[in-house]
């Protein structure tokens, strides 16, 4: 597990993608890490967890980041908080991060934390990287449509440049 300073955080370095590329697979399924374990990525649906829909047959890179990446503030030593995962399309197009929860209160408010603090890293670390599409997801399994949050989406894509959505399922573009 590599072990990065806030500010030298390489995202994008091969040795972050530990899963082959997924290729053509019009639907897969994410499943959140148990205790410290990293994310998974799993091919087919075992309970209920968040869907990557892919109609275009896309190929894309998933890649493990809480458990997996540890940024820590140089100063204190001290580990950030990061979100669970993040998909990079091929020819690096488009990124992708995305928060899991399973929780029934407040979980978008603590996503959106989450995705904030790795996309202030993110956008420092790669500055020069011309995407197509950044975007972040918040999803929640129990709650897969909730309710609309258009002013924070608004604000998140001002402050950060990422559209934020709120969602169970993940679509690549």
């Amino acid at each position: 597990m590599p072990t990065y300073q806030l500010g030298q955080v390489d995202f994008l370095t091969l040795e972050n993608r530990i899963y082959p590329t997924v290729r053509g697979n019009e639907m897969v399924y994410i499943k959140d890490g148990e205790g410290t374990q990293p994310a998974v990525i799993l091919y087919e649906d075992r309970l209920n967890e968040v869907a990557v829909v892919n109609p275009r047959h896309a190929s894309y890179n998933f890649i493990p980041v809480d458990n997996s990446i540890t940024v820590v503030e140089p100063q204190t030593q001290n580990k950030v908080s990061v979100c669970d995962a993040m998909i990079l399309t091929d020819g690096l197009q488009d990124v992708y991060f995305i928060e899991l929860k399973d929780v029934r209160k407040q979980w978008v408010t603590k996503a959106v934390s989450q995705l904030e603090s790795i996309i202030r890293i993110f956008n420092g670390s790669h500055v020069d990287v011309a995407f197509k599409h950044r975007l972040a997801y918040a999803s929640n399994r129990r709650h897969p449509f909730p309710a609309s949050y258009r002013e924070k989406e608004e604000q998140f894509r001002c402050s950060l440049g990422f559209k934020l959505v709120v969602s169970g399922r993940i679509n690549i573009l």
